[in-house]
């Protein structure tokens, strides 16, 4: 029978419901699961489920990368997988120690050292101390930290913590790796260095299992990829097959409220992503305008309410319409309300996950009407030469790439004077 790195089966994780008055015996509740006093029959299983039935297994010497949009479960499973939150319900077993990089700061004393927090860990996981000093020198060198190895980590700022954090997880005795791509936004070259050292990893017989919006090299550094949607695994296969499920082109919508449930002061009642004929979307494509149209059902008469549309993509939001910034807010609103917001000749990239959030405040800018929350999402379709891109590997760099693209020229020696047709401007209006 062959052995398991990881095994990940049936797990749920609930958030149970927060009513106002229940905040201190939710959390004496939580005091007694952590320590082992409440039986199976009083854990909430009501609430919002964050993750939903996975089922995931790892073999030693081999990758998973989680693939999916932001808030999609993958940061839940990967704490659930290191021991940083206890599933609801389903059963996580590591066959060795497991290590994680998913908080650059967790598991680091700040009042130590570098060098006595590796030692520290390297003791924690079973070595001896001999060989936790000898393992010190190796763990400096990759993560190029220098002097500062020796100075209290609470000076490190979080990158040396991320460099630090994924040489401790790499060079000690973890069998199962665990790592939320944080140095995919906080030091990208360095995050080259980790990546070109996974084969290595492997190799020795260990499991990754990782998180990244990297879908350009998604090829390169996994075989295998695990697509997660609304806390569930959506597919599971080939890097190249799932990818390709991953960016068909296509417009969701979220879910609304369901009548007589509000949020606060008001209830999402519809969303529509709109095309430029003002019909349902189906497909968006660079250059297309996007009307986003939202109605809401509020409880009483609203003045001067705040209104906040915005679009994000894998690396964080890309272009947003704030009465905040434009100060286009109506005189008040209630009952059944519509707002639609177009977004003009916004040119986003070919194959590309957005989504699409929304949220209402009150006059005084701070109190929350409608908390933020993503109200649908698309993958926009085209291709690299579409766009007037035609090396051979345009597409995948695009993947890779802030998901806008913009006019630019360039000059160079030689002459060389070509300009791309490509445009990226925007314009919104509130209704």
């Amino acid at each position: 029978m062959t052995k398991s790195g990881l095994i990940l089966t049936g797990i749920t994780k609930r958030f149970p419901d927060r009513q106002p008055g229940h905040a201190i015996s939710l959390a004496l509740r939580d005091l007694a699961r952590a320590a082992g006093l409440a039986s199976p029959e009083t854990v909430p299983t009501k609430g919002r489920s964050v993750i939903q039935g996975v089922d995931l297994t790892l073999s030693p010497g081999e990758i998973a990368i989680l693939l999916g949009a932001p808030g999609c479960g993958k940061t839940s499973i990967l704490k659930i997988a290191a021991g940083l939150m206890r599933p609801t319900t389903g059963v996580v077993h590591a066959e060795g120690a497991s290590s994680s990089l998913i908080y650059p700061r967790c598991g680091f004393h700040t009042a130590l050292t570098g060098r006595g927090n590796i030692i520290l860990r390297a003791l924690m996981e079973g070595l001896p101390i001999s060989e936790a000093r000898a393992q010190c020198v190796p763990i400096a060198q990759f993560a190029e930290i220098g002097d500062l190895f020796d100075r209290p980590a609470q000076e490190y700022s979080e990158v040396i913590l991320a460099r630090l954090a994924f040489g401790a997880m790499a060079f000690l005795g973890a069998r199962v790796l665990l790592w939320d791509d944080v140095l995919e936004k906080l030091d990208t070259t360095f995050r080259q260095k980790c990546l070109a050292l996974i084969p290595t990893l492997l190799h020795e017989g260990k499991s990754i299992l990782m998180a990244s919006h990297d879908v350009g090299k998604l090829e390169e550094i996994s075989p295998r990829a695990i697509w997660i949607e609304e806390g569930r695994v959506r597919m599971d296969g080939a890097s190249r097959d799932v990818l390709e499920s991953y960016l068909q082109t296509r417009v969701e919508l979220g879910p609304v409220d369901p009548p007589g449930v509000f949020v606060g002061a008001s209830r999402l009642a519809a969303v529509e992503l709109l095309d430029e004929h003002g019909k349902p979307a189906t497909c968006y494509f660079p250059g297309d305008p996007i009307t986003v149209a939202v109605e809401l059902e509020l409880k009483g008469r609203v003045e001067l309410p705040y209104v906040l549309l915005s679009i994000a993509g894998a690396s964080g939001p890309i272009v947003a319409a704030s009465t905040f910034q434009d100060g286009c807010r109506p005189a008040s609103i209630q009952g059944r309300y519509r707002i639609e917001c177009t977004f003009e000749k916004l040119f986003l990239a070919p194959r590309q996950s957005f989504t699409v959030r929304f949220a209402l405040y009150a006059a005084d800018g701070t109190t929350i009407l409608y908390p933020k929350r993503v109200v649908a999402s698309f993958v926009t379709g085209g291709s690299a030469a579409a766009c007037g891109f035609f090396h051979e590997r345009a597409e995948g760099r695009i993947l890779g790439a802030p998901p806008v693209l913009a006019n630019y020229r360039w000059r160079m020696s030689g002459g060389i004077d070509q300009q791309w047709t490509t445009a990226s401007c925007q314009k919104c209006s509130s209704v």
